[in-house]
This record gives structure tokens, C-alpha cells and sequence, in this order.
């Protein structure tokens, strides 16, 4: 085969420009941003196409053929086996080719593309009542492409099967550039086959060649379990009277096929469903249990163990959903029943906790009905792999034996040995999965940086390739081979079968060009890690200390590569991916570029290049990775380190400039108002700020207030002492609130004093959000000293502090933490730092302090600020709306609303801006008729919602004052 050292990159290039409609990317930074998935591997393929059409996928497959280079299709690169990685022509189908073509509900089935998400699909056909029932807890990120290409199972498959039992045709593209129709046959359509001329008639003649011969072998040696999906689906062989070819090569992990198309079952869903979540104090004890429930026919029986339980409850977003436990499990099975009617499923649900009683396994059993309980479980489920990663230290959770599978009934035994072999070795596991169908994820502890780690992760994967043939398992029972469990396929099918697979790669693949090194005729499992003995970071000095992360490189570390920042249907997280699908724009995408740049995949002065800056251009610093990535992966922190090395080297533009000092700005345009209001409101205004500062003229510009907040408190005489009966509390005064929209200081010291409380309002600085956003650290740190220093007399006498700005009170209660290295000072500071919603929350809780309400509210449409959401939730804000009496809140389930403080205001970010707020959240402030009061904490999500609706939006701090 012609290497790529060989071979002239520019031809090659130059053919798939001229050929493909689709995007070619063969640039460094690229290549760099594909060299990853989920799993423990990293390696730099040759270049990537993101094909529009299947016409594309045949000229890449054709070119590559004419170049004698691999190719290799991609989805959502959620490969937990590495499966998605290699040196090859990367084909990624997630960002156009993602299209429900047909539904036909009545016959069962529906027409896709291959990289449309699960759920994204199943949102499309809601309508019909039925689903694409495959449900891996990918499922929000992961394509229908690499659900067949891996053979994807989920949490239901003991009812609806893999996804081979759910797959009726498919359109590939075969390894020469021809394509096939691959569907159900007959003993009549197997002869036609057979006859057909070309590559298609060669392979199916070939192929049922190799299955008659190796029948008695696969009967033999394949796992009479479900869930089995390494090496290659021979037993499809079996029945001579039927066979699909297209049943055939889903699991085959793109070494033999690509899809273009597939027709997929669709399902009726259950008409009510029911969880019993049952509680333990033991691991095996939890699979014993396992055992004891699927006598009751349960759907599902999902296994959470201690290291997710833990991790859950550090989690800003998962900890909210954990009113599900009792006490300090360290297991939990989530047990799930289905019925026609409710009282079905809790007749089901009774005799589950009745089972456990008489059984005496478990401590608690808590019965879940209602919808919304039971997704609380699941997302905290499907989270687990990612939670997991959050495990203190060096040592990792990592993903190399964590896919097994026996019958569960063995699974007790099993387990417990396992558990031994992993203690061994001189480390912990973390344990979920599966439980019902004995397929659980089992995840040692291993430093890939110590030698003396791969050794162990080599010794402990041959101990439990051993066990799991003592045990009649299946290495893989859902996430493949790839690039770590390949090379035990021979030891587990033995050699007469893995030469079968040996056979079956030659007959699709003639030349070896499919995903080379997958299944057969792997790469050790040590060669290519991600981060191994080899890894080498360059240690920077930055602004924030990363103290919690250990340093700049592990916070980047955090990042496993899972996917979860490429969930389109849900959450905050990575609004600008939503909007493009491209990886580039993902958490995982950004995270890898600063990881390829630190550890010398880049070149070092790309810490500071125009290129790495346009990787990380469109992070608008949400903090939604934060919040909703499982790993806790804070783009923002890192962004604002890169932004400020950046400028350093290459100069802070005129916009950075007056943006990171809209205190000083805003100061003047106070001070000139109203004057400064009509000009900013002239064209010729707007043209030149749109000339010169890149501000886009499209933008309404916020007014300035003639009398500023804080010249408003202190020409009333500020509040008395004498007004307090609960205390004091101070109100920050926000540079938006004191000069542009001092209403809200009012609101919130009417508010306040309604409560029983003093009012203070200090003469603080800005809080630095808008410098950390143009990359000015080293003045939003001191920003930061000067403001804990001032707030230090107030705080220390107890008060509480009320940001009325979310962003604001997300500086205080989180990046101060680390910009002053753990001060205490800040730490008390950052505690006693309130929005609206969570002192009158406090007021009412501690100090028995109520607001005064009028009725007559009406209608209340709430849309949450991603600082917020991130930070503390809506629940509370949510809470305070509704106890005002006549009021009928609701809150919009909106992801970001795209303005995102400066960035909305810039040109080259407008359309962007208002297409994240298209996503979900002007369409539902549109729909809205009649008197509706449209509620919003930040200012930028309440000028977001003006500029796309035409439509006024209120802070909750007015709503309340006007509503006492």
C-alpha cells in the first residue's frame, strides 16, 4: 500500500474538491480535531470529508481507491473501543447527511440517513407513537449510522433486541465505489444473488461460502448469549432459507461497508411505564438481585454503582436530580415495567418490592409513576460513563474491559471475580450497565502515564479474556471491537473462525482500505493511546489556578472525548455546535485543539495562532460544559486563558477594548445621556461603530440611564438601619443594572426591604465578566481582589449579597474562586452571593421573611439565563414566580438564547447569534398570544428576545416589586 509519506496529498485533495460537494478539509487543525472519540486512542488521520450526499460518499470511497487510501465513516465519533479513529480519509455524515426521508408508521418502519441522532429521530416520528428502539445512553449524540456500524444495544434490548434485530435494508457503498441494495432474502432471492455478476454477486457467493463451511465452528465457539457483538455476524449464516445482507454487516464497524441509507424497525412505545429504583449496600448483593427480578419480566434492569452515585452528587446539574435516593447506596437497579394502564404498572412495581422483601435483598425500594421522576434516573444513567471520569487523581475510569457480557444469571459469580482480578492488580473499578442482560461496564482505575499502567491494563484485560471464555461471555456486549478488544478475538472465537473473519474482510475488502487494523489484524492495544508514558504537556503560567483541575492541561484532560457537547435536542451545552454540527464548534472539538497545542500534536505558537482562534471563536462562554458536561469540562475558563495569551502575542483590537470596559463606557454614556442615547439610535452612528468596532448595526444599543442606580440610592439617603428587622443585605451594583437599567436596583432594594432587610449598596467595581470574555485576566483578577476586599466588611457581618445579573453572580460565585487561588475570602464571598430568586428562597427558609403579594399575575413564560441554569438552576426562580397569587408560570424549554453578553453585538457573529435563538427560543416567545409576561434574569437574553420577537421581556426582580 502506498504510503501517505508517498503519495502526493495535493493531487489527492485536489480530486475530492473537484468530485465532492461536500467539505474537504485536509488542514492540520482538522485532521487534529478528528483524531479522537470516547476511547483511550488518538490518531491523526489523513484528512476528512464531510460528505451532502450519497454521490459524495462514492467519490471519496472511488478517490481513495485510485490512491490506495483507507477511508473511514464517522458519525458521532462516540466510540468507546476506538473505533472512529485511523490513518484514513475521515468521512463524517453528522452535519448533513442526517435526514428522515420516509416513516411509514403503519408498516413499522422508517427511511434515515446515517448521521441523524437517535433521539433527534425519535423526536421526528413522536407523533407516530413509535421509536427507533435501540437506546445506548449515546442516544443524544450518537448517529443511526454507528448504532448499525457498532451494533448498538441500549437499556431495552431485552425486549427490542440489538441493532442488527432492528435493521430491515440498507444502501452502502461497497470498498470499490459501487453500490448495493442490501434487504431480506429468500431461498429464491439467496440463487439470484449468487448468480449476479460484479463485486456485490462475488461477495455474496464468496460469503455464503465461508458461512457453510464454518457453520459447525460458529455453533460452536459464538457465545449463546444476547448480547454479543465482536467479530463478525456469521451466525446470520445459519437458516439457509433466509439471510439479509444487510443483518450481516451491521457490528462491522465500517471494515466492510459504508451506509448511505438505512430503513430501521420502529416501534409501538409502552402506553405508561414505572421504575422501581432498588437500593443496596453491595455490589454483588445488587446482582443477585438482578436475578430475583427478571423472574418478574421487567423491560429494563439498569445498574448505577457507587463511583457514579458519588460523582453525581458533585455535580452542579446531575446533583439536582438525585431526590431519587435514600440514605448512601452503593448500588442502585433501576428497574423498569411497562403496562396499558398505570394501575398495571403498579401492580408490577408492588410485587417488585414485594420480591426484594421476601428475598431480603436491598434496603429501599422507591416506586417512580410520574414521567418526569423517572427521567431524573435515566439521565443520571446515561450519564454515568461521563460522571465516572470524574474520579479524583491520576488514575482514570477507563473504557478497555468495560464492555463483557455473560447470561445473568452468571452474573453474581462473575462479578465477584472480576472484582478480585481488578483488586489484584492494585486498583479499583467503577461498575454500571446493563444489569438484565449481563452486559456491565466495568471500568478500572489505570495512570496510562506510568508504564507501570499500560502493563497493568494489558495484565488485567488477559485475566478477564479469560474469565469471560471460563464463563461462556462475550468480550464486547455492545461497544465493539475497535482498536482495543480486536486483538482477543482470535483467543475468543479461536483460530479456525477468526481466519473466517480474516476471509470475510478480504471478500468485501480486497485491499484493506476499510478502516484498516478494526476487528482483524489489529495494532497491539497499547500502540496509539491518547495519553500514555510519551505524553508530555508543557507546563503554562496562567491567570487562573486550575486548583480543583490540578493545572491548565488537566483541566483540558477532563475532557474523554464522549460527545455529550454534540447533543442537539436538549440543554445549554455548546449552543454554537447546535446551530453548525461541526465538530470544531463542539466542547470535545475546542478541547482537543488545546490539547493537540500543548502536547505538541500543533506546533507551540499555535497556543496564540489565528487558526486556534477560530476554533475557540465561537464558545460564547455559557459555562453550559460546566453544568451539563459529565466531566465537568469548563470551556469557558479555558477559553478566557486562551484569549488572553492570544491578545498578549497579537494585540488587543479597539472592540476587546471597549467591550472588556463597559463599565468605563457605560460611565460616560450615563454621564452624557440623553444625548448619548440619540446618537447611539443615528445611522451614521451605527455605521461607523460598525466600521470601526465591529459592532453590527442590525443591533438595538442598550440606553443609558441619566441618573445611575447607585446616584439613586444615595440621593434618597440609602436605607436607614432603623428599616431592618432581619439583617442586611448588599446589592451589587452591576454595571447594566447602575447604567443602563437602574430600574432593577430599585426593584431589587423594594424587594429587599419588603423582606425586613437594610439595603446596602457599596461602591464596588465591575465584576470582570466582560474582561475575562476579551481575554484581559490579569485586570478581571485585580477587578476580582478589589471587589472581595470591599464586599469582605459586609459579608463578615453576615450579610447576604443579591447579583441581579447572572453572569455577574456567576464571577463571584465561580471564577473568583480560582482567579484568587482559593482565597477565603472569596470563598465567603462567593457563598454568600445570591441571585433574586435564592434570597427570597433564603429570606422565607431562614428567616421566616415573606413578600407581601397582590393577586392578578396572569400568564408567565420563564426563560433561564445559561449562567443561571449553570449555576444554581431555575427550580428556585420557577418557585418564586408561582407563589405569586393568579400567576400561571411556565418555563420555556430554551437553550441559550444566542447573545451571549458582546458576542451577539459583533458583526461577524449576528446571524449565528440569532439562528441559537431561533433554536428554541423565539419560536416559543412567538407562539405566545394575548397578555403574557415574558420573564428573563440577564440582560442579554432580554435584549436577545426584543431584537428576534419584537417582544418585551421583564427581570424577575421587577415582576416581584410590581407584584407587592
Amino acid at each position: 500500500m502506498t504510503t501517505t509519506a508517498e503519495m502526493d496529498v495535493k493531487e489527492l485533495v485536489a480530486d475530492l474538491r473537484r468530485l465532492v460537494t461536500g467539505e474537504v478539509r485536509f488542514d492540520k487543525m482538522s485532521r487534529v480535531l478528528y483524531s479522537t472519540d470516547a476511547s483511550i486512542y488518538q490518531i491523526e488521520p489523513i484528512g476528512v470529508v464531510i460528505p451532502k450526499t450519497p454521490e459524495d460518499v462514492i467519490a471519496v470511497v472511488e478517490t481513495a481507491n485510485r490512491y490506495n487510501v483507507p477511508v473511514l465513516p464517522r458519525g458521532g465519533g462516540t466510540s468507546l473501543a476506538g473505533q472512529t479513529v485511523g490513518r484514513a480519509i475521515v468521512m463524517d455524515f453528522s452535519r448533513y447527511m442526517r435526514e428522515v426521508l420516509e416513516v411509514n408508521a403503519e408498516e413499522g418502519w422508517a427511511r434515515v440517513q446515517p448521521g441523524i441522532i437517535l433521539d433527534e429521530l425519535n423526536q421526528k416520528i413522536a407523533h407516530t407513537k413509535m421509536a427507533f428502539t435501540p437506546d445506548p445512553s449515546t442516544s443524544n449524540r450518537g448517529n443511526v449510522g454507528g448504532a448499525l456500524g457498532n451494533n448498538s444495544c441500549g437499556s431495552h434490548s431485552m425486549v427490542y433486541g440489538k441493532s442488527v434485530d432492528n435493521v430491515i435494508a440498507m444502501n452502502v457503498v461497497l470498498a470499490n465505489g459501487d453500490t448495493a441494495h442490501f434487504a431480506p432474502l429468500d431461498r429464491e432471492g439467496i440463487a439470484l444473488k449468487k448468480l449476479a455478476s460484479g463485486f456485490e454477486g462475488d461477495i455474496y457467493r464468496k460469503m455464503f461460502e465461508i458461512g457453510e463451511s464454518h457453520r459447525d465452528e460458529v455453533i460452536k465457539r459464538y457465545p449463546k448469549i444476547q448480547r454479543r457483538v465482536s467479530g463478525y455476524n456469521l451466525d446470520e449464516f445459519l437458516d439457509p432459507n433466509a439471510f439479509n445482507m444487510a443483518r450481516f454487516v451491521v457490528g462491522s464497524e465500517g471494515t466492510l461497508i459504508t451506509i448511505t441509507e438505512a430503513k430501521v424497525k420502529i416501534t409501538k412505545k409502552p402506553s405508561f411505564k414505572g421504575l422501581a429504583v432498588i437500593h443496596f449496600n453491595d455490589l454483588i448483593e445488587s446482582m443477585e438481585a438482578t436475578v430475583a427480578a427478571l423472574e418478574l419480566k421487567p423491560d429494563a434492569i439498569e445498574h448505577i454503582g457507587s463511583m457514579i452515585l458519588r460523582n453525581t452528587r458533585n455535580n452542579l446539574t446531575y446533583s439536582r436530580l438525585t431526590d431519587f435516593l435514600e440514605g448512601d447506596p452503593d448500588s442502585i437497579l433501576a428497574t423498569e415495567f411497562s403496562g396499558e394502564s398505570e394501575a398495571e404498572v403498579e401492580s408490577k412495581l408492588d410485587a417488585c418490592e414485594e420480591r426484594m422483601r421476601k428475598a431480603g435483598m436491598g434496603y429501599f425500594v422507591r416506586k417512580l409513576t410520574k414521567p418526569a421522576d423517572q427521567a431524573k434516573v435515566w439521565e443520571v444513567r446515561k450519564a454515568g460513563l461521563g460522571l465516572m471520569m470524574n474520579a479524583p487523581g491520576p488514575r482514570r475510569p477507563l473504557p478497555f474491559v468495560e464492555d463483557t457480557a455473560v447470561s445473568p444469571e452468571k452474573l453474581p459469580q462473575f462479578i465477584k471475580r472480576f472484582d478480585e482480578i481488578v483488586r489484584e492488580h492494585d486498583t479499583i473499578a467503577g461498575y454500571y450497565g446493563h444489569a438484565s442482560t449481563g452486559c456491565m461496564h466495568i471500568r478500572p482505575l489505570i495512570d496510562l502515564k506510568l508504564q507501570e499502567g499500560v502493563d497493568r491494563m494489558v495484565s488485567i484485560a488477559d485475566k478477564i479474556s479469560d474469565l469471560v471464555l471460563e464463563y461462556g461471555g462475550s468480550m464486547s456486549g455492545e461497544h465493539g471491537d475497535g482498536l482495543v478488544r480486536s486483538v482477543w478475538n482470535k483467543k475468543m472465537f479461536g483460530p479456525k473462525i477468526y481466519d473466517a473473519f480474516r476471509e470475510v474482510k478480504r471478500t468485501f475488502d480486497p485491499k484493506g482500505l476499510m478502516n484498516p487494523g478494526k476487528i482483524v489484524d489489529s495494532p497491539p492495544m497499547t500502540e496509539n493511546l491518547r495519553i500514555g508514558p510519551k505524553y508530555r504537556p508543557v507546563e503554562l503560567r496562567t491567570g487562573f489556578t486550575f486548583a480543583k483541575d490540578g493545572n491548565f492541561a488537566s483541566a483540558i484532560e477532563m475532557c474523554n472525548g464522549q460527545g455529550a457537547c454534540r447533543k442537539v435536542t436538549s440543554g445549554i451545552m455548546c449552543p454554537s455546535y447546535m446551530v453548525t454540527r461541526d465538530e470544531e464548534h463542539s466542547t470535545r472539538g475546542r478541547a482537543n485543539a488545546l490539547r493537540a497545542a500543548i502536547s505538541g500534536a500543533l506546533p507551540m505558537d499555535s497556543l496564540a495562532s489565528e487558526r486556534l482562534y477560530e476554533v475557540m471563536d465561537l464558545c460564547i462562554e455559557c459555562k453550559g460544559c460546566k453544568a451539563e458536561c459529565p466531566s465537568n469540562v469548563d470551556m469557558a475558563k479555558l477559553k478566557y486563558e486562551f484569549l488572553d495569551r492570544y491578545h498578549k502575542t497579537n494585540g488587543y483590537p479597539v472592540r476587546n477594548r471597549v467591550f472588556g470596559n463597559i463599565d468605563q463606557l457605560s460611565k460616560m454614556g450615563s454621564f452624557f445621556a440623553p444625548i448619548s442615547n440619540w446618537s447611539m439610535k443615528a445611522p451614521f452612528v451605527k455605521e461607523m461603530l460598525q466600521s470601526y468596532a465591529g459592532v453590527d448595526k442590525r443591533r438595538t444599543l442598550p440606553p443609558f440611564a441619566n441618573q445611575t442606580f447607585t446616584q439613586w440610592f444615595r440621593a434618597r439617603g440609602g436605607s436607614p438601619e432603623t428599616a431592618q428587622t432581619r439583617g442586611q443585605v448588599v446589592i451589587f451594583p452591576d454595571t447594566f443594572t447602575n447604567f443602563n437599567h437602574p430600574e432593577l436596583g430599585r426593584a431589587a432594594v423594594k424587594v429587599a426591604k419588603a423582606l425586613g432587610y437594610q439595603v446596602l449598596v457599596p461602591g464596588t467595581r465591575c465584576c470582570g465578566r466582560p474582561m475575562l470574555s476579551k481575554g484581559m485576566v490579569d485586570k478581571a483578577k485585580a477587578n476580582a481582589r478589589a471587589n472581595v476586599d470591599l464586599l469582605l466588611p459586609y459579608i463578615s457581618r453576615r450579610a447576604k449579597m443579591i447579583a441581579i445579573e447572572p453572569s455577574c453572580a456567576s464571577a463571584f460565585k465561580d471564577d473568583y474562586l480560582d482567579l484568587l487561588g482559593n482565597d477565603p475570602v472569596a470563598k465567603q464571598v462567593g457563598e454568600s452571593t445570591m441571585l433574586i430568586e435564592e434570597f427570597v428562597v433564603h429570606a422565607k427558609e431562614k428567616d421566616g421573611a415573606t413578600l407581601p403579594f397582590k393577586a392578578g399575575l396572569g400568564k408567565v413564560m420563564m426563560h433561564g439565563h445559561c449562567h443561571q441554569k449553570a449555576l444554581v438552576g431555575t427550580k428556585k426562580a420557577m418557585d418564586v414566580l408561582k407563589s405569586i397569587p393568579g400567576a400561571e408560570a411556565t418555563e420555556i424549554q430554551s437553550g441559550c438564547c444566542g447573545m451571549a453578553g458582546a458576542f451577539g453585538f459583533e458583526k461577524e457573529h449576528y446571524d449565528i447569534s440569532m439562528q441559537m435563538g431561533e433554536k428554541s427560543l423565539f419560536g416559543a416567545v412567538r407562539a405566545q398570544e394575548g397578555d403574557v409576561t415574558f420573564v428573563t434574569e440577564g440582560i442579554s437574553c432580554r435584549q436577545q428576545i426584543h431584537d428576534g420577537t419584537g417582544k418585551r421581556a421583564r427581570h424577575l426582580v421587577e415582576v416581584l416589586a410590581d407584584a407587592l
